[in-house]
């Protein structure tokens, strides 16, 4: 995924994280009228987080039937993954450097770290 989202679309797509299974357009325009929307505003959202690849779109009949490509937590990783690498390439030692480059880390900031990385250590060593 390359593509970010603006304020409006990631109204409309938490509308779809919170939601279950496929949603069509008479669902978001009772949820959206509320909050000024028109059904052709709507409609244009719909057709551009389809195209930029955030929702999929199903017809059945005269209905289009819509639902996320990716859940929350997948485009919150993507985020911060995009802005790490943004900022401080793939490098993961910069990134603690950094981390660790404040003026103090209180204990329990530290054993929340070393916690961490023994779950991640324990983690990656199940997956080898």
């Amino acid at each position: 995924m390359k593509n970010t989202l603006a304020a409006a679309e990631l109204e409309f797509m938490s509308f779809f994280w919170a939601s279950d299974g496929e949603k069509c357009k008479k669902d978001l325009v009772e949820e959206f009228s509320k909050k000024g929307k028109s059904g052709s505003n709507i409609s244009f959202f719909l057709y551009k987080l389809t195209k930029k690849g955030f929702l999929i779109s199903r017809r059945e009949g005269r209905n289009f039937y819509y639902k996320p490509s990716i859940s929350k937590l997948e485009y919150e990783q993507f985020l911060i993954n995009n802005n790490l690498s943004k900022t401080y390439g793939q490098s993961l030692e910069m990134i603690l450097a950094n981390f660790c480059g404040r003026e103090s880390l209180n204990e329990r900031e530290l054993e929340n770290v070393r916690e961490w990385l023994k779950d991640l250590e324990k983690e990656l060593g199940d997956t080898e």
